[in-house]
């Protein structure tokens, strides 16, 4: 069925031959205008990186492969210098191998879409918006030249567009594919804003939002006791609204920000000396960075370079499990990184499939050579794509081996295994379509979709009920696109061997219990060389018992003195902000936390004080004996009454019978 249109709207009987020139004007218009445009008023085209291979139905991937060199801010003065694609990305080339992998199963499983073969269209953003926009565009109108709105190629339209990466490169591209309702599944856009369904309603990810991941982050600080922290993100829509979803989770727990530093893209430094300073400057221990892994090199090396040691680096999941190399460079610095990293699927037959990637095999792939020559330090005989340009880099011959490598042993399957995840969720999607299971007409009539010319919409009612079950875990999409936020945390180890593996230490899920979402293994944490117990970062040490806090004027909640309790008083439980006075019959207790009872003292005999008391009372008891003696021995005597002594007769002279 041949769409004229993007929007996939069928011609009527009446415009049959207008529908067939259609396609050949889009076509051809480009090429009218660009012949009658003189030359220094067009645009300078970009050659983008890909391959594709024709199917039935075809499924379209933009893929972060090549990355580009910073783009400098944009100063109106003068011609902006186009970015270029620099540097081949050795670990996310296996995000191209993991869709072709999910494909070629796919069509050799006669379960899911028999008789059909699904085709792709790859292409590599380099990180830039401008290439995953015209990417997106050449995958939807079929040619290099592409033309909005319209589809210049008799086939299909693709079904689903499996990508891209980095939020805003995916928010950018949901913006239009939104228009048309043309599913697009990202395997790591993470930001928020993309569950917003009245802006992006076709969009989709295998991947949780960065709000699960930005409130676990904040309880993993909380959880080590960690109170005095510093918060470093880049200043893109991922590091900016992580950060500040940690900040807020953070000041609820009563915790304190020592500061909070960006990543100044746009500049070429990255803003690293200020940084690295004020690392270094700060009592605060533990740092949150919120960022990719592209953008930390500059800050590392002036990490460095002013010898910024002891802190405790908490990692979001853009660069958890990222290879920085040299790593050896910066092994003080980064030691007993902790982090949040997507939950590890794993893909049987994969490694094998991935290190049977041959060039001789692979021929289609445009990045295999390329890889080839990065994974083994050599360069092909006439290559134009070389990561080492030296005279004395030996020649590559074919017969390397992928298995001799040390990378095979510390792939890493998180974002590859999004991918694998992402293209069958579109393949159930279609599989569902073609049995009508469910119903997938319009609006107006409920009558099933044909598989060999649906339109988008109607897949997109069945991606949204897809449930791909892989051993242990469910993929699903919930009402926003978004799947069960499921994170591992990782640490950072260096084996006997020197290598470092992203060692599991916990886990986070969302959907688990109140009290039970965070899980840490914490004897199984690796921290640095020499410390055997959870590092600290605090503003202030605990105040003890028997001791009260004050806040250090101009200082936050988080920096005070310990002033100790009057007498009478205790404090519990530790750094507490107010002192308990006891009550008349007790005491404090030798810790100063627990008032107990005053204990009944008793005098010995033997004491002086003892002795004194019993002979004072003694010596009392007898004046009384001595007077009634007298009293009686003086009973028949007459006594003497005088007007100044009457009142002692009362007592001495006996009554009258």
């Amino acid at each position: 069925m041949n769409q004229s249109s993007v929007g996939g709207k069928a011609s009527k009987p009446g415009s049959r031959r207008g529908a067939a020139l259609r396609p050949l004007f889009c076509c051809l218009m480009p090429v009218v205008f660009a012949q009658n445009m003189v030359p220094w008023c067009q645009l300078t085209r970009d050659h983008l990186r890909g391959f594709s291979k024709d199917g039935d139905i075809t499924i379209g991937g933009i893929m972060w492969v090549y990355s580009s060199a910073l783009q400098r801010e944009a100063t109106f003065n003068q011609e902006p210098v186009p970015a270029t694609c620099q540097t081949f990305a050795l670990q996310n080339y296996q995000w191209v191998r993991a869709m072709l992998f999910a494909i070629e199963e796919i069509n050799n499983n006669p379960t899911i879409l028999p008789n059909i073969t699904l085709g792709f269209q790859i292409y590599d953003s380099c990180r830039m918006f401008q290439r995953s926009l015209k990417g997106t565009l050449q995958i939807l109108s079929g040619q290099e030249l592409p033309t909005p709105n319209y589809r210049c190629k008799r086939a299909l339209p693709p079904a689903a567009i499996i990508g891209d990466s980095g939020s805003t490169r995916s928010i950018v591209l949901a913006l239009i594919l939104g228009l048309y309702r043309y599913p697009q599944i990202s395997y790591a856009a993470t930001s928020p804003l993309l569950g917003d369904r009245n802006q992006f309603p076709s969009f989709f990810r295998t991947v949780p939002s960065d709000d699960f991941q930005s409130r676990g982050l904040a309880q993993l600080v909380i959880h080590f006791g960690w109170t005095w922290v510093g918060i470093l993100a880049s200043d893109d829509d991922y590091g900016q609204q992580c950060s500040q979803v940690v900040q807020q989770e953070l000041i609820k727990t009563g915790a304190c920000l020592a500061f909070n530093e960006n990543i100044l893209l746009r500049r070429a430094d990255m803003n690293a000396f200020h940084i690295a300073q004020v690392i270094k400057s700060s009592t605060a221990t533990a740092i949150v960075v919120i960022s990719s892994v592209a953008y930390l090199p500059p800050l590392l090396d002036e990490m460095v370079k002013q010898n910024v040691t002891g802190k405790i680096w908490i990692a979001s999941e853009g660069w958890s499990t990222s290879f920085i190399v040299p790593f050896e460079k910066y092994s003080e610095i980064l030691a007993s990184t902790i982090g949040f990293a997507f939950h590890s699927g794993e893909m049987a037959g994969f490694q094998e499939y991935y290190t049977s990637t041959h060039p001789s095999t692979s021929s289609e792939d445009n990045f295999v050579r390329t890889f080839w020559e990065g994974a083994f330090g050599c360069q092909w005989l006439g290559s134009e794509n070389l990561l080492t340009r030296d005279n004395k880099t030996k020649k590559c011959t074919g017969a390397e081996n992928l298995d001799n490598l040390p990378i095979n042993s510390i792939m890493d399957f998180r974002i590859t295994s999004n991918i694998y995840n992402a293209v069958y969720a579109a393949a159930l999607a279609l599989e569902d379509l073609r049995n009508c299971l469910g119903g997938g007409g319009s609006s107006h009539q409920e009558t099933c979709a044909n598989i060999s010319g649906f339109h988008p919409w109607q897949l997109l009612h069945y991606i949204k009920k897809v449930r791909l079950r892989r051993e242990d875990t469910e993929t699903f999409f919930d009402g926003y696109g978004n799947p069960t936020a499921r994170y591992d945390i990782v640490n950072w180890q260096r084996d006997p061997e020197s290598i470092i593996r992203f060692v599991k230490v916990g886990s986070y899920d969302s959907s688990a219990p109140a009290g039970k979402t965070l899980i840490i293994n914490a004897s199984a944490i690796q921290w640095a060389a020499g410390i055997t117990e959870i590092p600290t970062s605090v503003c202030s040490p605990s105040c003890l018992n028997g001791f009260r806090r004050v806040i250090i004027r101009g200082k936050p909640t988080c920096c005070f003195q310990c002033v100790p309790c009057l007498s009478g008083e205790i404090s519990n439980p530790t750094d507490s902000n107010e002192c308990i006075s006891c009550p008349w019959d007790q005491w404090p207790n030798d810790k100063l936390n627990i008032c107990i009872p005053k204990a009944t003292e008793f005098l010995a005999y033997e004491e002086p004080f003892g002795a004194v008391l019993a002979t004072s009372s003694i010596s009392l008891s007898v004046i009384p004996i001595v007077i009634l003696g007298l009293r009686q021995f003086t009973a028949s005597s007459e006594v003497t009454c005088t007007i100044f002594k009457w009142e002692a007769c009362y007592v001495l002279k006996p009554q009258d019978s």
